[in-house]
């Protein structure tokens, strides 16, 4: 149709404000609309709601909605993926819903405000590691980010470009990662980091589906969808290049970059054998891989020089390495590795770490500001089948930092409880002197490290002043009850394993895998 005809011909800066007086003029849907709203742009095959932030969620639309929410999976609400506190909550920016989306409650509020980004140091993730919080990677920028899985990394990244285009006269008063030049739209950084993301997450069915529901409801549409690669044409290498909405050329400036394969199931330790499947989300692209086999795990590995065109899903029976690559039209993508450390007997283990922060938001105690002082009984929070317990002590407060630790004090004690079998590997990093003065009631402590069994395990700080604090904290979920312990003198009779599948010829005290199950070496 005519839709964009107006863009016709323009380049660059002027072709964003062209877009811009195209989309802009949209209906406005009401902030308790979206619920509804998202039945149509937001449904999965099953029914369920199309969670972004969560893929361990099956909420029902409309009746699951709520803020009620104590742990992932409680209820899903409605996520601005552009925070209200950048544009001061106004309209109609605060129910657009091209970028106003489901999400689980819990982990929106994980978000809170900060920058989506990647991380690097991880300081939280949601189930199944889909979201994550932590220190950012990204060059060009050092504080705490918030990082979305990568199937979503370009829907997001177009969201983007959908705002700062719809919104090019307010855009550039709010800040953060908003450039306040209007022709460029985002700082440096982001938007290197932005067109990167686009070009790994290419747009697909789901994406093309939600952009004509959109329409359907708000009566605008996102440019950055119906025309693949736009964002070179407004912010990239083809800047100088005239834009024809029907005669459109929709490579970008540089290279295709295709999205790297996916692995199901992820890589671990499985028992007798394992079937891989192989797919990536970038359409008509065809993936080759080889396998690099070990025959004797102690020994050196060796490639069977084949390349295979993946085809169907393949059994491995043998400790394997597998490397991917997806081409299409002469353009290959970045290779992504696998490794499938193969045992004889018992479950498979898999890699089912998890990390728990230990903060103010996990025990549900919202506080702005550097220390909070709780005056109560206790404080708990739950999450991944670990309940947390934070008894008030003597000392008369409990102290915590807002969003990044707790602190442990002189009488105050710290219970983890954990469903059976559930094993638990603690950081403790010092916040304040030289002390480590750091007790556990079972397991093993080393230094300001604790290994074990968590089942009603109590911690305490010693020291007559001062504290300790823990953060980044590290729970391995074995799902198999009675967990075998191993004496540290005795002699393992077989082969122990890291926890991410690699040999160990002289083991310490910690958690190993010995014959397909997890074991505690003492």
């Amino acid at each position: 149709g005519t839709y964009y005809s107006s863009a016709n011909g323009k380049k660059g800066a002027a072709l964003k404000t062209a877009l811009y007086g195209i989309i802009k003029n949209h209906s406005v849907i009401s902030y308790d609309g979206l619920i509804d709203a998202y039945e149509l742009t937001d449904t999965r095959p099953d029914g369920c709601v199309r969670d972004w932030y969560s893929n361990a969620t099956n909420y029902r639309h409309g009746s699951d909605a709520g803020s009620g929410y104590h742990k992932e999976g409680d209820c899903y609400n409605r996520e601005h993926t552009v925070p209200q506190s950048w544009f001061k909550k106004a309209s109609p920016m605060k129910s657009d819903i091209v970028h106003v989306l489901p999400t689980d409650g819990y982990v929106n509020n994980r978000r809170s405000s900060y920058p989506l980004a990647e991380v690097g140091s991880v300081e939280w993730s949601s189930a199944n590691r889909y979201c994550k919080l932590g220190s950012c990677k990204t060059p060009g920028y050092s504080g705490k980010v918030f990082e979305p899985n990568d199937e979503i990394k370009g829907d997001l990244a177009r969201i983007y470009f959908y705002m700062v285009t719809c919104y090019e006269d307010r855009a550039v008063n709010w800040g953060h990662v908003f450039s306040s030049d209007k022709a460029k739209g985002f700082d440096d950084w982001y938007i290197d980091m932005l067109m990167r993301w686009s070009a790994q997450d290419p747009i697909d069915s789901v994406e093309l589906a939600r952009n004509e529901a959109v329409y359907i409801k708000q009566g605008n549409r996102n440019p950055y969808v119906d025309y693949p690669n736009l964002e070179e044409y407004v912010f990239g290498q083809k800047k100088d290049v005239a834009f024809s909405y029907d005669n459109y050329n929709g490579h970008g400036g540089g290279a295709i970059i295709l999205a790297k394969p996916v692995f199901s199931p992820g890589a671990g330790t499985y028992n007798d054998e394992v079937t891989v499947s192989l797919s990536t989300p970038t359409e008509g692209a065809a993936i080759y891989y080889t396998l690099v086999k070990q025959q004797d795990p102690s020994s050196d590995s060796y490639n069977d020089g084949r390349v295979y065109l993946y085809e169907a899903p393949f059994t491995l029976t043998e400790t394997t390495t597998v490397n991917a690559w997806a081409v299409k039209e002469d353009v290959t993508s970045a290779v992504t590795s696998a490794t499938y450390t193969i045992t004889t007997g018992g479950g498979n283990v898999g890699n089912d770490e998890v990390e728990i922060a230990f903060n103010s938001t996990f025990f549900n105690c919202n506080y702005s500001g550097s220390i909070a002082s709780v005056y109560t009984e206790n404080l708990v929070g739950t999450q991944e089948g670990i309940t947390v317990t934070y008894s008030l002590g003597t000392s008369g407060s409990n102290r915590f930092c807002n969003d990044s630790q707790i602190r442990i004090y002189p009488h105050n004690t710290l219970t983890i409880q954990a469903e059976s079998g559930y094993l638990c590997k603690l950081e403790f990093m010092e916040a304040k002197g030289n002390s480590k003065s750091i007790s556990a009631s079972t397991g093993t402590m080393n230094d300001l490290n604790w290994e074990g069994v968590a089942e009603s395990v109590n911690f305490y700080y010693t020291g007559s002043s001062d504290h300790v604090r823990l953060a980044g904290v590290t729970v391995v979920v074995a799902h198999q009850a009675g967990i075998e312990e191993l004496s540290s003198e005795s002699d393992p009779s077989s082969t122990l394993w890291s926890l991410s599948g690699q040999r160990v010829s002289t083991p310490r005290s910690g958690l190993y895998i010995r014959n397909g199950q997890k074991v505690l070496l003492r």
